[in-house]
């Protein structure tokens, strides 16, 4: 950890669009007293479809732009960055910590599992990656794991066009059919676009299916690891400041979802030109 570090530093998050506001909100409910920088990549989003090494790239270069502004930690709140770039970018930045989702969908859906039937949604390079099953069958090796990809759900949760709630009811329980033989009784939200549409979701599948919100496991993790190096914001004082920078030219509808979906007019949304990254020799 960088020495120099101090609480006042802000918290870095990025998403390739609007899903990890849902991330951001965690932050705001369980850490209030801290700033944060919040980067949306709108202009290469979506991220799923794109090739590992291309969305490696992009997680790098946001990373370096948030280590460049103070960050005192990162969050990748994308699961498909997170499974591309998260160890590419801790091994670029080593003086601070780089935080994915996989694992915190992972330990969620380990501590609330009673039958060992796990389901995943999520994007096609993260369930292609298979990075949720490897990490649950590493930890319980008798688990059953299947994954779903979930393109037209995402496609619509990113872009924040969210108001047809017949149309994403019957996209739900479409993603929710094939793992209807194995009857799982947890969820794993693998996209942080999921949680925009949480609501339609829960009514969408078996009440008895748990679902797992990565959004909630990585913030916690992050509330104990500030804690742990004494770097959290005092409590008491000024409540936390987010700037928003986003890559593309869709300003006015990043800020309009993110009034809505934060609930607050405190939006401030500018215009953000990424540097390419290299590696230092």
């Amino acid at each position: 950890m960088n020495l120099r570090m101090s609480p006042s530093q802000p918290i870095g998050v990025f998403d390739s669009g609007l899903g990890g506001l849902s991330v951001l909100k965690e932050v705001e409910k369980l850490l209030p007293y801290e700033d944060v920088l919040f980067v949306g990549d709108t202009a290469r989003q979506p991220y799923g479809p794109q090739t590992v090494e291309k969305v490696r790239q992009y997680t790098l270069e946001i990373t370096a732009y948030l280590v460049k502004q103070g960050a005192k930690v990162v969050i990748i709140a994308c699961n498909t960055a997170s499974v591309a770039g998260r160890e590419a970018a801790q091994q670029a930045f080593p003086q601070i910590p780089v935080f994915g989702m996989i694992s915190a969908g992972v330990r969620g859906a380990l501590r609330h599992t009673k039958t060992g039937r796990i389901g995943v949604w999520g994007t096609r390079v993260t369930i292609e990656s298979n990075a949720h099953k490897d990490m649950l069958l590493k930890q319980q090796p008798d688990l059953q794991v299947e994954g779903v990809s979930c393109p037209d759900l995402l496609r619509l949760a990113e872009k924040g066009k969210i108001d047809d709630v017949d149309h994403l009811t019957q996209l739900a329980k479409l993603y929710y059919e094939p793992l209807a033989s194995l009857q799982p009784d947890s969820l794993i939200l693998g996209c942080t676009d999921f949680p925009c549409v949480r609501d339609i979701i829960d009514r969408s599948i078996p009440p008895t299916v748990t679902v797992i919100d990565p959004g909630e496991e990585v913030v916690l993790d992050l509330k104990h690891w500030l804690f742990d190096k004494q770097l959290q914001k005092p409590a008491g004082g000024q409540r936390g400041h987010t700037i928003y920078r986003v890559t593309g030219d869709d300003i006015d509808n990043f800020t309009t979802f993110t009034k809505r979906y934060m609930n607050t007019e405190d939006v401030d949304v500018r215009s953000l030109t990424l540097e390419p990254f290299t590696r230092p020799d």
